[in-house]
């Protein structure tokens, strides 16, 4: 595990998800939006499909721009930086919200793993918009099946690169009393990637190959 800093004046990552869900303090998001909160059981299927995600992947979805051109940024100018050859990324980051007494992640896994099924290869980026700390973070093993889980504590401005596709990782139900909004994506070098990889994710439903999972870096 590496921790990582960028400037946020740079990336108004916090800003554009602030303004999507009307809110002026994402930490207290389950305050804030109580409309947008569940009863329901959340589970592997359903945890990345909440009212909360329904608002944020709609936005996503509808030509919005700003943050296109904030993500692809931070992409080509922060994460290449971080390898030695090319690679292709994850062509959305996945949106993960941790609101107290809940987790945002209900399965201990590693991305290579059958159920989740991701190629061998990949790299792990974790990036919150809130401060993230005990309970209310991702914590990882150091090693695979070590398990000897830490949390990635820190706040917004910092990101981490981890093994999650062969390490174990999770969340913890969250008893601090701030949600935790996040974003976490996946590169791959190009030299590990596998045009031929036939599994879907279970949660995107989309293939591991340039055009559906993954996007090309642009030269």
């Amino acid at each position: 595990m590496k921790t990582f800093k960028y400037i946020t004046s740079k990336y108004n990552f916090k800003d554009l998800v602030s303004q999507v869900f009307e809110v002026n303090n994402i930490e207290n998001l389950h305050n804030n939006r109580r409309d947008l909160l569940t009863n329901q059981r959340l589970d592997l299927y359903t945890e990345s499909s909440t009212k909360f995600h329904d608002l944020f992947y709609s936005k996503l979805k509808d030509d919005w721009i700003e943050f296109y051109e904030c993500y692809d940024n931070f992409i080509h100018t922060e994460v290449v930086k971080l390898f030695d050859e090319p690679f292709h990324y994850q062509k959305w980051p996945t949106f993960r919200v941790h609101i107290p007494n809940d987790q945002a992640v209900h399965t201990w896994h590693s991305d290579g793993d059958a159920l989740h099924k991701h190629p061998k290869g990949e790299v792990n980026f974790f990036l919150p918009l809130t401060k993230c700390y005990g309970t209310n973070t991702v914590w990882v093993e150091s090693e695979p099946w070590k398990l000897d889980f830490q949390p990635l504590e820190g706040d917004f401005g910092d990101y981490w690169k981890f093994d999650g596709n062969q390490c174990m990782h999770g969340n913890k139900p969250n008893k601090t009393n701030l949600t935790r909004v996040s974003f976490d994506f996946r590169v791959i070098p190009l030299s590990k990637y596998d045009s031929s990889w036939n599994s879907d994710s279970p949660t995107s439903h989309t293939k591991f190959v340039v055009g559906e999972y993954y996007k090309e870096l642009q030269k």
